[in-house]
């Protein structure tokens, strides 16, 4: 166990940048790494020493950092992380699980039957009445479990990077105040995928009512890649670094929205990058994992008629958002907590801060290898 900070001794809680921060005194702030903390001039090494008190080095960070810094946040704090990200999304399916098993008693849990035309011998194809609904309403849970973690995942990363560990009791403890601010966030986000993407798709369908197939696809497609376009920027610059901002500095939905804009103002490309990457990463794991239980689950209606085999095809499902929510949702919290991170460094000299706040703990046990 790690020693417990002396009393009165508070821990920084990432605040944003106020009239005393370094970030003051000019646009990007003091920093030891040359001007705006982006690195020292062209041709010129590194002439200060890196401090490292936890996962990641208090510099601006490299790719490898992100990656290499969520690995060892995982590893150093398994419970709040992979244990906590298990528990929180069984939780949120608990509602799903029992409306399905209501379902099932009912009888309206069942599997119905398609004719595939395509084999003249009467071959069948399996589909869901009932459990599709199910699937989506859990799906639908599962996302919200996702939000809830990422808060809640946000403050364990802030606080591996000042080399502490942190319990799943005390995530909980110190986030559950944000949960309503995490969901307000989410909902703004949602409606505004609806309306670049909604919008667009509703004009190409009335161009084609009006003018025939061709006129909908010549109007619809372009406007719906705009639209997409449009997303993927909002996305990035407003609402990637939105959900770190609104839980360690403690702000409200619509100012942790301008404070990421703030803080990816001019890091567009970069931030995409890091994220693109690690969703190609996420989605080969999270393939990995939902494969086999996804063939299990289809395995339920062959084998078994009826209600039995529904129930094991929804089972599967739930199972799968649960174990796959387990492995790739920390990665995923702690890579942008650290994209977060990376960016007020660069930009507001956090760096400087995050030294002397490691600097006033008291030392903990260094860890044995790993």
């Amino acid at each position: 166990m790690s020693q417990q900070p002396p009393p009165g001794w508070v821990p920084p809680g990432y605040p944003g940048p106020g009239p005393d921060s370094p970030a003051a005194s000019g646009p990007a702030g003091p920093s030891a790494y040359g001007p705006g903390g982006y690195g020292p001039p062209p041709g010129v090494g590194w002439s200060v020493p890196v401090h490292q008190p936890g996962v990641v080095a208090l510099r601006p960070l490299r790719l490898g950092d992100f990656f290499d810094g969520a690995f060892k946040t995982i590893r150093r704090n398994p419970a709040a992380m992979v244990g906590l990200a298990a528990v929180v999304t069984t939780v949120f399916l608990v509602v799903p699980l029992v409306l399905t098993l209501v379902l099932a008693w009912t009888g309206d849990l069942t599997t119905g039957v398609l004719s595939d035309p395509a084999a003249g011998d009467g071959t069948a194809l399996s589909t869901l009445d009932g459990g599709t609904a199910m699937s989506v309403l859990g799906s639908l849970f599962g996302a919200l479990a996702t939000v809830v973690l990422n808060g809640m995942l946000v403050h364990v990363v802030a606080q591996a990077v000042l080399g502490r560990r942190t319990g799943a009791g005390q995530a909980w403890a110190v986030t559950r105040g944000r949960l309503l601010g995490l969901v307000g966030l989410t909902v703004l986000n949602l409606v505004l995928v609806l309306l670049l993407l909604g919008i667009p798709t509703v004009a190409g369908v009335l161009a084609g009512l009006a003018g025939g197939v061709g006129v909908g696809f010549l109007v619809g497609v372009p406007l719906f890649l705009a639209g997409l376009a449009a997303l993927a920027f909002v996305q990035v610059r407003y609402f990637l670094l939105a959900a770190p901002a609104l839980v360690l500095e403690k702000t409200g939905v619509l100012a942790s929205v301008r404070r990421a804009g703030r803080l990816s103002h001019r890091q567009f490309w970069r931030l995409l990058g890091v994220m693109l990457l690690t969703t190609l990463v996420v989605g080969v794991v999270s393939q990995v994992v939902a494969v086999p239980l996804g063939l299990l689950g289809l395995a339920g209606p062959l084998l078994i008629p009826g209600t039995g085999g529904a129930l094991v095809l929804v089972f599967a499902s739930y199972l799968s958002q649960v174990v796959v929510g387990a492995v790739t949702t920390p990665f995923t919290s702690a890579v942008v907590a650290l994209q977060y991170v990376d960016q007020r460094i660069r930009k507001e000299g956090l760096d400087v801060q995050l030294i002397a706040a490691a600097a006033q703990q008291p030392e903990q046990p260094t860890p044995g290898p790993r």
